[in-house]
């Protein structure tokens, strides 16, 4: 991660890159993370940006294998959560087995449960992590998990899990997650967007899906919040408002990776087409990203 700790992380929610049929390319997604490896702080792998629902077994184990030989088991969150505990327990095995030193889990999801399920779904994962380090992972919109800081505090003490990347509805929260969470835990939020005012409600900065294909507004805002530099926060804020607003949907994602040469734009999970306005903003973005500098 970054070496200077009062500046934000940037972590990039790398999604997975197949060929035209569909099948995981792993040329194309060791392509992708060489090219960021210098350019961020680390890779939040095999997550919704990933498609993990749509990801056997052995796809997660070959993407984290990769991103750990790329960037190291220090800059990579391993994603290894699934709807049955048995299987968050089997990938955080696999994970460990491969290297992985750091790992998340989203809580369960398609059938309701309460917090003490959740509880006991994350005891088994830490347990079966042995010394890695466990972030749960809340994204209630997706999960129909309700985002209470309270509750979720209660259970990373009894599960020993180090923290928390928070998207969707619970990102809003944050600020009372940090509240609620023991000294040193440690969040992140999806809204990339948000970098600045993650930092200042005391998280530790953001999981960010654009930062695959553009990363550098997004460092460059976390720059300039460190060094309390208000006029450079401005103009990198407006860079990621571009960038974000752009790239809202992974297919969008997709798109601008396959624009820029890398993968083929295809999704694994079914989605929507990328519409021509969405094109038309992504290629404005790609052609700044590709300009000469003066």
């Amino acid at each position: 991660m970054s070496a200077r700790s009062s500046r934000a992380d940037v972590l990039a929610a790398v999604p997975t890159l197949v060929d035209e049929a569909g099948e995981l390319d792993r040329a194309a997604n060791r392509a992708l993370l060489t090219g960021l490896v210098d350019r961020l702080d680390g890779v939040f792998v095999a997550g919704t940006t990933g498609e993990f629902p749509a990801l056997h077994r052995a796809e997660r184990r070959d993407l984290i294998e990769i991103a750990l030989d790329v960037f190291g088991p220090d800059r990579v969150v391993a994603h290894i959560g699934a709807a049955a505990t048995r299987d968050a327990v089997t990938l955080a095995r696999d994970a460990v087995a491969a290297g992985a030193r750091r790992l998340a889990a989203i809580t369960p999801y398609y059938l309701p449960v309460d917090a003490d399920t959740v509880t006991r779904h994350f005891a088994a994962i830490t347990e079966a992590g042995r010394d890695a380090v466990v972030y749960g992972y809340l994204f209630p919109d997706r999960t129909g998990v309700p985002a209470d800081a309270e509750q979720f505090a209660r259970a990373a003490v009894e599960s020993g899990l180090a923290g928390a990347k928070l998207s969707g509805a619970a990102a809003a929260l944050l600020a009372e997650f940090v509240a609620a969470l023991p000294a040193g835990s440690l969040l992140w939020s999806g809204d990339d967007a948000a970098l600045a005012s993650v930092v200042r409600a005391g998280g530790r900065g953001v999981v960010s899906g654009s930062a695959s294909a553009f990363p550098e507004p997004f460092t460059a805002l976390a720059d300039a919040v460190a060094r309390g530099d208000a006029e450079a926060e401005r103009t990198a804020q407006t860079e990621v408002d571009d960038v974000t607003a752009a790239l809202d949907t992974v297919q969008g994602i997709k798109h601008a990776l396959a624009r820029l040469g890398l993968g083929t734009g295809v999704m694994r999970m079914p989605a929507p087409l990328v519409g021509a306005v969405e094109r038309e903003r992504i290629d404005r973005l790609v052609a700044r990203a590709q300009a000469p500098v003066a």
